[in-house]
């Protein structure tokens, strides 16, 4: 799937205070809101609540004209790894990550380029490394936190420092998080949940905001946030202010991409429309956690390619080593030397659930006994097969995922009681119990005995994938006697429909990540009403307008909780509460991110069978340990 943006005009004074005029009178900025984003073959990065702004729209800017290429499957492939003269026993190719020819690395643009993109952790490290198997957010640039009920307390590890030699310093880290306070980065809006932050020789204290006390949402901003030489951007961004306020658009013309000052294992040696190039950093400081050893491979190579197609032949024929990209019956690609996380079903590891959002407050969906009655007519098993090649474990009730770290907060008990499958004589029992009836024709009619309207059902046009579920969801309303009109729309007006509630059913995957703060992160974006706007005006999270006071009293103290049994508790009367009101339509379980690889140039690729690293491919959060145990084929 292509990055696609929305142009809009955008005003930021009220928002963003300490931007200038000038700035914030550019007139077209480009917003990409990735809490609309789903988790598909790119990897996406994380919205916090508000939206997010990506880059200033400027002149000449490549990246429009990409988006037609990136959607011409006819256009010419990139050049195969063959062509290339790195040497392939050193080198790691890449794909799926980015598609967009690159146009800048500057990591306070809303929108860089790989390596920069995301939480992958090549170029730029974040304090700590979040690792999807364990759940646990293990040391990279800091050795250890300390949790109270009112902040979190670092650590940083004194032997970081960056390719330039200079060490990692507590100024490095409070400037980092100042520039996320006064520029609109993708972590503004974690700014909410802090009061402040300060430093004690080498321990830096980030106090909660008392009224927004979130420490899960903390803990996740130390796992994603990159921290950036302070003395490199301290003079960038100091230049741009003028009568008190910061030039963002001047910031941004900084592209970063002459021998950045980096503190990861990797730096960049060179980009071309078609690729970029990562060489390793010799000096790298974190090779001392690995015995002193470096990462196996000398360069890492994301090479673009215009579709999936593309990206899949590249791995076919050997080209590509390690792929994000879907690719359809994994299972007959062992003929070419490629797998997945997994020799079994669903062969990825879920990490995420593509829903259908539900418009709760218009009619016929502001009845609780007809979204109940939807739940039980969707063929979930067909769904499984048909739309994702059964790499997904069959949907259980409820939004908690029953298997990883979050199986000890599934309740089977509470899922035979409250929850909902397949069953279409269930759903008709509903229906009429609840006063709903049927003409002649087997079509349904409301309680005074009208037609229930043809309900509409959207999607991105192009992602075959939601699609596909779609058509079954539409297949299973026809057997209780509802038709419906499927839209598979462009990008930008499906984004749209669902900020401003102009929508009866809509595929969208809320939280497309694992992470610190879920499944809480899940159940606020869909459940909390605390931000809830009327129809008609724009809103990010709970899209569907769903609206229930002991919901909104629970995600407010399930963060703050510690104890074990009392956490259970509260998830377990959360999902309670979703199963009986059916907020959203879950679907199917999907990975975080797809994660497949080729052993024709490189082996020892982490697996279910030897889990020595999570399946990040690579190069995202804690899966970039894997780098150093990955061995070339002799």
């Amino acid at each position: 799937m292509c990055k696609q943006e929305l142009t809009i005009s955008f005003f930021l004074l009220k928002n963003f205070p300490y931007l200038s005029e000038d700035s914030v009178n550019l007139g077209k900025v480009y917003l990409r809101l990735d809490s609309f984003k789903r988790a598909d073959s790119s990897l996406h990065k994380k919205c916090l609540q508000y939206g997010r702004i990506a880059s200033v729209l400027l002149s000449g800017m490549l990246a429009c004209a990409s988006l037609v290429a990136c959607q011409d499957e006819t256009e010419k492939a990139s050049s195969s790894a063959e062509e290339s003269p790195y040497p392939r026993s050193q080198t790691l190719y890449i794909g799926g990550y980015d598609w967009a020819p690159p146009t800048t690395f500057n990591p306070l643009d809303g929108d860089p380029n790989f390596p920069i993109d995301g939480n992958i952790r090549l170029m730029y490290e974040s304090l700590f490394a979040y690792n999807l198997l364990s759940g646990e957010i293990e040391p990279m640039l800091a050795k250890s936190y300390v949790q109270t009920d009112s902040s979190i307390t670092v650590e940083l590890d004194e032997r970081a420092h960056w390719s330039n030699q200079e060490k990692v310093t507590v100024d490095d880290v409070l400037y980092t998080f100042h520039l996320d306070s006064i520029f609109p980065t993708p972590r503004h809006g974690g700014w909410l949940y802090i009061e402040k932050i300060s430093a004690n020789g080498n321990q830096i204290e980030f106090v909660m905001n008392k009224k927004e006390k979130n420490p899960l949402v903390l803990l996740n901003l130390l796992a994603e946030t990159s921290i950036l030489p302070k003395s490199v951007f301290e003079p960038i961004v100091e230049a741009s202010k003028k009568a008190g306020r910061y030039n963002y658009a001047n910031v941004l013309t900084f592209k970063n991409d002459s021998t950045p000052v980096v503190s990861g294992p990797y730096n960049l040696d060179s980009y071309y429309p078609d690729k970029i190039v990562l060489k390793r950093v010799e000096n790298y400081w974190g090779n001392v956690k690995h015995g002193g050893k470096s990462p196996a491979p000398l360069y890492v190579i994301h090479t673009l390619y215009p579709g999936n197609n593309h990206f899949n032949n590249a791995m076919t024929k050997g080209n590509l080593d390690v792929s994000s990209i879907f690719m359809p019956r994994i299972w007959e690609k062992k003929r070419d030397d490629i797998r997945a996380w997994s020799l079994k079903e669903p062969y990825h590891y879920p990490g995420s659930i593509p829903t259908l959002f539900i418009a709760t407050t218009t009619t016929p969906f502001n009845d609780v006994a007809f979204r109940r009655a939807l739940a039980h007519s969707i063929n979930f098993e067909k769904i499984k097969a048909v739309a994702v090649s059964n790499y997904t474990d069959p949907v259980r009730p409820g939004f908690i995922l029953p298997f990883g770290q979050e199986s000890k907060y599934f309740n089977e008990e509470d899922a035979e009681k409250y929850g909902y499958s397949y069953d279409i004589k269930k759903a008709k029992q509903i229906l009429s119990d609840a006063g709903y009836s049927w003409d002649n024709d087997g079509k349904l009619l409301n309680k005074e005995g009208m037609p229930i309207r043809p309900l509409s059902i959207e999607c991105p046009n192009g992602w075959t994938d939601w699609e596909d579920a779609i058509k079954v969801v539409a297949e299973s309303f026809k057997q209780i006697g509802i038709e419906t009109n499927q839209r598979f729309i462009e990008y930008a007006e499906w984004e749209k429909d669902l900020r401003f509630g102009k929508f009866d059913l809509a595929m969208k995957t809320q939280t497309a990540d694992l992470s610190a703060a879920t499944p809480w992160t899940r159940f606020d974006q869909v459940m909390n009403s605390k931000n809830t706007k009327p129809i008609g005006e724009e809103t990010f999270s709970n899209l569907g307008r769903f609206s229930d006071p002991k919901a909104d009293s629970l995600l407010d103290i399930i963060p703050s909780l510690t104890d074990s049994v009392a956490l259970k508790n509260a998830y377990r009367a959360l999902n309670r509460i979703f199963m009986e009101k059916i907020p959203v339509l879950p679907l199917m379980y999907r990975p975080t991110q797809y994660y497949q690889f080729s052993t024709k140039h490189w082996t020892n690729f982490p697996t279910e069978e030897n889990p020595y690293a999570p399946p990040q491919g690579l190069i995202v959060g804690a899966g970039i340990k894997a780098l150093w145990e990955i061995k070339p084929v002799q």
